[in-house]
């Protein structure tokens, strides 16, 4: 059987520099840490996250190995995997709300935006502003297919449970974790570029303002 490879938890903070002086810099940045606190949650939970998952990873190891003979020690590792998983989409819950009240906390840029006076300054905000939700896309994006592969695995544990279980069903099920596994990674490798491509327009941003007031 191929062997699942569980989506490790992916990394991608908002790297703030500090802004004093104008108070165009002091606004952004004040938006920014804002944004940045209200990003707690999410970055609260990668830890446990990745715990559970290289547990999990460890207990379907452990249940392909054992034989009919042990059934109660299969059944009993399904239920801990399964706990695992359901516990899981908790804390992949916390990390969703948390994104979605700093997306909310990020608004306040359209009022930057709009008391820029240079036409210059707007542009770049606007494009600041456009990153930054691509970015809450590229995380929702992630949470989705992330959720999927969860539930997908919870049916897994479930499955390699069943005294009737059948090979096929199970290789069946196997591929479709390992096909949304990919899917997964896909995400987050989309959401961990787009946290890039903000950072460095942000820092961009900061640096011509800092020039243009000086």
């Amino acid at each position: 059987m191929k062997k699942i490879v569980i989506a490790t938890a992916f990394t991608g903070i908002l790297l703030l520099s500090a802004c004093s002086g104008t108070s165009t810099e002091e606004q952004l940045n004040e938006i920014l840490e804002s944004t940045f606190d209200e990003e707690a949650g999410y970055r609260d939970v990668q830890s446990e996250l990745q715990k559970r998952e290289q547990n999990e990873q460890q207990l379907f190891e452990s249940m392909m190995a054992l034989t009919k003979e042990q059934q109660a020690e299969v059944e009993e590792l399904s239920q801990e995997a399964i706990v695992s998983a359901d516990e899981r989409l908790e804390l992949l819950e916390t990390e969703r709300e948390s994104m979605q009240n700093a997306a909310e906390e990020f608004q306040s840029m359209d009022q930057l935006i709009e008391e820029a006076d240079e036409e210059s300054l707007k542009a770049d905000l606007v494009a600041l502003k456009e990153q930054m939700e691509a970015r809450f896309d590229k995380h929702s994006d992630f949470t989705d297919a992330y959720q999927s592969l969860i539930e997908h695995q919870r049916e897994l544990y479930a499955m390699i449970a069943e005294e009737d279980m059948d090979l096929e069903r199970l290789q069946s099920k196997t591929d479709e974790v390992n096909e949304q596994n990919d899917l997964v990674q896909e995400a987050v490798t989309a959401f961990n570029e787009q946290t890039e491509q903000f950072n460095e327009l942000k820092n961009d941003t900061a640096r011509k303002i800092e020039e243009e007031n000086n």
